[in-house]
């Protein structure tokens, strides 16, 4: 099955070449997400990898751990088995990463005393997913140094550490290659300028991107192509998207269209430990930022000045409208002190529910927590908090009045 399922690639990727390529895979058609497709919790995964292909994602890469494997090989071989074929069965390949050079201890992955042990492991793993169709290729390690090892290194140690680590990454390159010849091998490095020592032991240079402007995104995709082109093997851009480091999906997959490589965002879902700053879907199969579902279908956001067209709210009188109705749900009867009647909350919400309709369509407010949210919420709750939505609706007028600039 793995050899037929080879033949296929190769025959795909020989249907796209010009006359001067050859067949050999680009793995521009990669559409990626850091995920595990755990066999534990079957219909989770289905269901959070069927959001992925609403949108065209088709490849899974995750971390797998040699203390896992140790506590009982047999069951967690069978368990990494049982998600390859899982994830493969929702038409997604896999990029099972090795080893982790993230919190790397040196005592532990780097001691020859420790080797027999590791690649045991590997050999294990590699052995029980190597004929697998699912299998896409072997990421042998993760970011080898992004660890605090390398970055608190004491002066004039740094270099020597980092050789140390590199030759850790050509010896489990080389193990990987003899047990399986067939399945490409890669290195998931956290730049593109981390991979120049070790590049001569991948067959195919993946690389990470949480750059913080355009010019440093660039800078980095240009280099991943400088190199891939200088070694003759292909390129792939395995890790990025970050809120918390100026890095927005979009214009890192900007560049990966721009560089025509296929991608791996980080991640699938938004989870708990880095939920405010990775993640494409909630557990429900909402979006958090509809530009990054776009960025993954190819539209981006326009960023060019000379020819964004904005949203004018007030086009055909609605902001005028909406004030008006935000007006008159505000006004509370007050001819006769004995017969007072506060707003209608269900009138009010309806008013709020159109301004806040005009202002998200023409981007005149935050979309962090969309307005449209909060009048949702307030609309389950069995007795609705009157004076916040009067100062909800207020503030929705007045975002218009000012955006449309209304006197």
């Amino acid at each position: 099955m793995k050899k037929l399922s080879i033949l296929l690639s190769v025959l795909s990727a020989a249907a796209a070449v010009g006359a001067a390529g050859t067949a050999k895979d680009d793995f521009s058609w990669v559409r990626g997400v850091c995920y595990m497709p755990d066999s534990n919790r079957r219909e989770q995964v289905v269901r959070e990898l069927g959001y992925g292909k609403r949108i065209g994602l088709n490849t899974c890469r995750f971390w797998l751990a040699p203390w896992n494997w140790k506590k009982d090989p047999a069951a967690n071989i069978a368990w990494v088995r049982a998600n390859v074929r899982l994830a493969h069965s929702q038409g997604y390949r896999s990029m099972p990463i090795l080893f982790n050079g993230n919190g790397l201890d040196p005592d532990y992955l780097l001691a020859d005393t420790n080797w027999p042990d590791l690649a045991a492991y590997a050999t294990a793993t590699v052995n029980a997913l190597k004929d697998e169709p699912g299998l896409l290729m072997w990421d042998v390690m993760n970011e080898p140094e992004c660890n605090p090892w390398i970055a608190a290194s004491p002066a004039g140690e740094r270099d020597a550490r980092r050789k140390r680590i590199q030759t850790f990454v050509r010896k489990a390159c080389a193990l990987v290659k003899q047990l399986d010849p067939q399945t490409p091998v890669t290195v998931g490095y956290t730049t593109s300028w981390e991979s120049e020592p070790t590049v001569d032991c991948v067959d195919v240079l993946s690389f990470h991107d949480y750059s913080g402007t355009l010019k440093t995104i660039e800078d980095n995709f240009a280099n991943a192509a400088r190199i891939g082109k200088a070694h003759g093997i292909p390129v792939l851009q395995t890790e990025t998207g970050c809120l918390a480091r100026c890095n927005p999906y979009d214009l890192a997959l900007a560049a990966c269209q721009r560089h025509k490589m296929g991608w791996v965002v980080f991640c699938l879902m938004i989870p708990g430990r880095c939920d405010s700053e990775h993640g494409i879907f909630y557990a429900d199969g909402t979006v958090r930022d509809p530009a990054t579902i776009a960025a993954m279908m190819g539209c981006f956001r326009n960023r060019d000045v000379a020819t964004i067209v904005p949203g004018l709210a007030n086009r055909e009188g609605q902001a005028e409208r909406c004030i008006n109705d935000i007006r008159k749900a505000l006004t509370e009867k007050t001819d006769d002190a004995f017969d007072y009647r506060p707003a209608n909350a269900a009138k009010l919400l309806e008013a709020c529910e159109r301004a806040a309709n005009l202002l998200e369509c023409c981007d005149l407010v935050p979309m962090a927590v969309p307005p449209t949210a909060k009048i949702a919420a307030w609309r389950k709750m069995e007795k609705i908090p009157l004076a916040e939505v009067r100062d909800f609706a207020y503030e929705l007028g007045r975002r218009l009045r000012e955006a449309c600039q209304l006197l």
